[in-house]
């Protein structure tokens, strides 16, 4: 059930880098002024490259009910779903996560997603994959670009079309907090983070 979720809340931030990186990699990332209109250029970032053997997994794993303390309790606004988590293992290494699903009262149509994860710094596991593949870029659909959340780096995506908003945010290159607006407006991704205490989560490891 739990590799199911994670499945789920994270297949659209996956999709997106995969497909953006291939058509960078094809086209270039070159703004087409030949073809009309005021097409945004879209700027790029370089992946990190990971040609070094994986370093070894730092201390102990998180048990994912001690993270699960740490998820939104949220407000009279928003209604809390179920929370829930799970310890896995890649390639032999153990990794944790905990999750939790919000909706807006005025409108269900609006849903919230909370994860959090320790990968304790493991290549491949959870969020980490997505975090090194990210990139720059702005169209009149979506935007991806970095950022700051309570001083932790942070990756966020918009998805312009569908008013889907969603944000990874790092910290100390282990934990990944990722938060994810479905139907919604960017500011509730604000509404959530003054909701998480990351400096809490850091002091976990």
């Amino acid at each position: 059930m739990s590799i199911l979720k994670d499945i789920r809340i994270g297949w659209k931030l996956a999709a997106c880098i995969v497909v953006l990186l291939s058509v960078c990699c094809v086209c270039g990332c070159t703004d087409d002024s030949s073809a009309g209109g005021e097409a945004t250029p879209a700027q790029t970032a370089a992946t990190t490259a990971q040609s070094s053997p994986q370093a070894p997994a730092s201390g102990e794993v998180v048990h994912y009910t001690a993270m699960m303390e740490y998820l939104p309790t949220m407000t009279n606004n928003w209604i809390v779903g179920e929370k829930d988590g799970a310890t896995m293992t890649y390639s032999g290494e153990s990794w944790s996560q905990a999750y939790a699903d919000y909706t807006l009262k005025s409108d269900d149509s609006v849903k919230g997603t909370v994860v959090i994860q320790d990968t304790r710094g493991i290549e491949g596991a959870g969020y980490y994959g997505m975090w090194t593949a990210q990139m720059t870029i702005e169209t009149p659909e979506m935007k991806m670009y970095t950022g700051t959340v309570d001083g932790y780096p942070a990756y966020f995506i918009e998805d312009l079309e569908d008013d889907d908003y969603t944000e990874i945010v790092s910290i100390n290159d282990r934990f990944f907090v990722y938060v994810m607006i479905e139907n919604g407006k960017p500011e509730y991704l604000t509404v959530f983070n003054n909701q998480i205490d990351f400096d809490g989560i850091a002091g976990l490891a």
